[in-house]
C-alpha cells in the first residue's frame, strides 16, 4: 500500500547529504518535498523529524578486519504542506491528494494540523504519522586498518 511513498522516500534520500552532515541534511529535508508525479498540485509532502539509526557488525564469514555498516532512515513524521498558502487546504483536497498521489487511505492516517507554517513560511502544514514500514536502509562495507 505504501509502494509509491517508499519509492519517493528512497529517491529523496538518495540525493540527501550524508548523515554526518546533520545541518545540511536537515536543511535539504526542509527544502525539498518527496518527488511526486503531479508537480502542479498545491500540496507537497515533506519528511520531518528524520530518525537515523546506525549499526556496525562483523561481516559473517568475511575478513575479520571488515564490518558491515547499516544506516536506517525513518521519518518521525510527514508534513503535508499547502504550498505557500496560510490557510489549511480543504479536507476533500487532502483526502484526494493522499489517495491519488500516494495510494494512501486518509482514514487510516493520523493527521494533526499545526499552528506554525512550514519552513520559511512555506505554507500551512498538517503533520502525518508515517505508515508502518516507511524507511530506507543503506549498507556498506567498512575496512578497519591495523
Amino acid at each position: 500500500m505504501i509502494e509509491r511513498l517508499l519509492e519517493a522516500y528512497a529517491t529523496l534520500m538518495s540525493r540527501a547529504p550524508g548523515a554526518a552532515f546533520r545541518k545540511a541534511r536537515a536543511l535539504y529535508l526542509n527544502k525539498y518535498p518527496l518527488p511526486q508525479a503531479d508537480e502542479q498540485t498545491p500540496l507537497k509532502l515533506f519528511v520531518c523529524d528524520e530518525q537515523l539509526t546506525e549499526t556496525v557488525e562483523p561481516e559473517e564469514g568475511g575478513d575479520p578486519q571488515q564490518r558491515l555498516v547499516t544506516l536506517r532512515s525513518t521519518p518521525g513524521a510527514l508534513a503535508l504542506v499547502h504550498w505557500q498558502q496560510t490557510d489549511p487546504s480543504p479536507d476533500d483536497l487532502v483526502r484526494h491528494y493522499l489517495r491519488q498521489s500516494w495510494g494512501l487511505d486518509p482514514g487510516a492516517l493520523i493527521l494533526n494540523a499545526c499552528s506554525e507554517p512550514w519552513f520559511r513560511n512555506g505554507g500551512h502544514q498538517i503533520r502525518i504519522t508515517p505508515p508502518t514500514g516507511l524507511f530506507v536502509q543503506q549498507r556498506s562495507l567498512l575496512s578497519l586498518s591495523e
